[in-house]
């Protein structure tokens, strides 16, 4: 999982209610949609925005946690 040490203050986007719902006990991923050609297909290191965790009741908790590895702009192979 991505580290904590930037870690902070991200709105959860109301979207992704249901994907943390399904998801108790895991993660849920913002993903940059510019960047996937394919929504349902695998998606590049650098398109993830960051995530956040999720509690065993499918809700989320902690803060937003960005990935260092995100680059904006930068299409998928």
């Amino acid at each position: 999982m991505f580290s904590g040490k930037r870690a902070g203050q991200r709105e959860f986007p109301p979207e992704l209610v249901d994907e943390a719902r399904a998801n108790p006990g895991g993660w849920v991923y913002e993903i940059d949609g510019e960047m996937v050609d394919d929504p349902n297909g695998d998606v590049p290191p650098e398109a993830i925005i960051g995530a956040w965790q999720v509690n065993a009741r499918g809700k989320i908790y902690g803060d937003f946690r960005p990935n260092p590895n995100y680059r904006p702009g930068v299409e998928g192979p």
